[in-house]
């Protein structure tokens, strides 16, 4: 029987290798009067036990075009898996689609992705300013710190004067609505406020101006269109304010810090909060350090990769974020996307930024330990497992599956050796001094004290030897 007769394109727009492969027309013969002899044992047709029919008269009996395509569905993972030996597996990724079929004759068209192709570029010459911590902004940040603390330890204090916004109001209410007693407070606390009314801003307003002990009776059409349960009724409000207190910021002072935090005065308090408002600021620079890098150095790169594998990164990305989920309680994805109103479809396309930005940071960074040369000692990797590690009982079982697992062993090697990359991208942006390609150290295991001592005492007795 003949070969498949297969063709090879480079698609370089989509970094994908195009297989176009032509089924001989001998093996669809074969393979079509097999098919019609497997069709024809579930057939009835007169003057032919079941399965007996020839092969022709089933053919023309279903169609050609009909088997053919049936055909088709069903050679296309066996002509894939042939076709496929021919390409060096180094080369290529898994995602591969099919891509068209055509009948006539029988012939598939495969997209399959390559490797990605990464050219970090000239990131030895990347140079970005670290802003140093604005001391000015951190003074402002402890400032409004803490007033939010004294805020959150305010006193209500009674006055006496008519009642304004932001006070605390006391009062008994009355609320009728065409005759019916809806609510019937009497000692009912509220604090008026323009942006975010109790029952609504009329009735904040109505209160506003009351005196202690002044009685005032006022009524509210609702419009149709408001939220109110009351839309489009007119209300009648009998109202008593009994009391009217103003708020007031205590003093700030050893005994209210003992008192609301792990501080004893406020001294240390103070140095507490300019330290974490000092972090705070050194984070949001680092950051911004850390985008503007990432995007000079992708500027400066040059980055190939199929479709197919921003897709693949969109499902990883997927599942991570339905794990995030369950942890809240849903189900699925799809729960929360019901919810949402939203299809699945428009929140993979949603994820794709997202993916994008993880697939080329991993691919440079990828690139960039290969061209440095970085290597991974079982040192690092066991310390990365117990940096990482949020159970430290657990550790050394980690340890122990990561050398038994060489799958797991290797994404942890990844891990690390991205990690050193980004560290060496650091401190070229800073313009730090960095060892040559070839040339960057390793971290090894300390050697234990005995075995120091070991080394220290055949030492002095070579000397004496010698003496």
């Amino acid at each position: 029987m003949s070969e498949l007769n297969i063709t090879q394109q480079i698609l370089e727009d989509t970094n994908e290798l195009l297989l176009k492969v032509e089924v001989p027309q001998d093996r669809v013969n074969a393979e079509l009067r097999k098919l019609a002899k497997k069709l024809g044992r579930r057939m009835r047709i007169p003057g032919f036990r079941p399965g007996k029919a020839p092969a022709n008269l089933i053919i023309a009996r279903l169609g050609r075009e009909y088997l053919l395509q049936e055909l088709a569905d069903d050679l296309a993972e066996e002509v894939f898996q042939e076709a496929i030996k021919g390409v060096d597996e180094d080369k290529i990724v898994p995602g591969a689609a099919l891509r068209h079929v055509e009948l006539e004759p029988l012939t598939y068209e495969f997209a399959v992705p390559l490797k990605p192709e990464v050219d970090p570029g000239d990131y030895r010459a990347i140079r970005v300013p670290l802003e140093p911590v604005d001391e000015a902004e951190v003074l402002k940040r402890v400032d409004e710190e803490l007033h939010h603390f004294l805020e959150h330890n305010k006193v209500w204090n009674p006055v006496d004067r008519p009642v304004e916004y932001g006070d605390l109001v006391t009062l008994s209410m009355k609320m009728t609505v065409d005759g019916e007693t809806e609510i019937d407070q009497d000692e009912w606390e509220i604090i008026p406020d323009a942006e975010d009314p109790t029952l609504s801003p009329e009735f904040d307003a109505a209160i506003v101006g009351i005196e202690p002990g002044e009685k005032k009776t006022f009524a509210i059409d609702f419009p149709e269109d408001s939220d109110s349960p009351w839309a489009g009724k007119t209300t009648e409000f009998e109202v008593e304010v009994k009391g009217v207190k103003a708020d007031e910021l205590p003093e700030l002072t050893d005994e209210l810090v003992a008192e609301n935090t792990e501080y004893e005065t406020v001294e240390a308090f103070k140095e507490a909060v300019e330290e974490a408002a000092r972090a705070h600021l050194a984070r949001d620079a680092e950051q911004k350090f850390n985008a503007e890098l990432s995007e000079k150095l992708k500027k400066g790169a040059t980055i190939r990769y199929a479709p197919a594998t921003l897709a693949r990164e969109v499902e990883l990305l997927e599942r991570e974020r339905e794990d995030i989920y369950k942890a809240y309680g849903f189900e699925s994805t799809q729960q929360l996307l019901d919810l949402q109103g939203k299809s699945m479809e428009a929140y993979r396309k949603e994820l794709e930024p997202d993916a994008r930005t993880r697939l080329e940071d991993r691919l440079l960074l990828d690139a960039i330990a290969e061209r440095e040369g970085f290597e991974v000692t079982q040192y690092e990797l066991e310390q990365y497992i117990r940096d990482a590690s949020l159970d430290s009982s657990q550790t050394e079982e980690l340890i122990e599956a990561m050398q038994s697992n060489e799958g797991y062993r290797e994404f942890i090697r990844e891990i690390v050796l991205r990690r050193k990359a980004f560290k060496l991208l650091k401190a070229i942006a800073k313009g730090e001094e960095v060892p040559a390609p070839g040339e960057h150290p390793v971290e090894e295991a300390p050697e234990e004290p005995e075995a120091v001592e070991a080394v220290a005492d055949e030492a002095d007795e070579e000397e004496e030897g010698a003496e």
